[in-house]
């Protein structure tokens, strides 16, 4: 039997020449404020990094996905709290069944949001 190196994913860090920017709007999406500030901004599973000398790569391939209980209210309350947020598809139903629609950040990293009926809210 195979050992498992890696045993969970523990989040994903977006690098940024301007985090300051970047976090304001995840705060704005989420509604949570990052339990670390400073030389990064810490939500729990996404961190928002400035990373300093190094180089930002600014080709965009991967997208975060995330589940909500009410895609219509999330849209709507994106589009009021942010204001020219770049909308790449509003809701729709795919053809794979799910109801989503997806959106980017200020750097244009993209984000996917689908309605999953059976989420417990914590």
């Amino acid at each position: 039997m195979k050992r498992r190196i890696i045993m969970e994913f523990s989040g994903i860090c977006i690098m940024t020449d301007d985090a300051p920017r970047l976090v304001e709007f995840y705060k704005t999406v989420f509604q949570i404020e990052p339990f670390v500030e400073g030389s990064h901004y810490d939500f729990g599973k996404i961190a928002i990094y400035d990373p300093g000398d190094v180089e930002v790569v600014k080709t965009k391939n991967i997208w975060l996905q995330c589940f909500t209980v009410d895609i219509d209210a999330l849209y709507e309350r994106l589009l009021q709290e942010i204001p020219g947020v770049e909308i790449i598809t509003p809701p729709q139903r795919r053809p794979w069944g799910a109801y989503s629609f997806q959106f980017a950040d200020p750097d244009g990293n993209k984000i996917a949001v689908a309605q999953q009926d059976n989420y417990q809210e914590e």
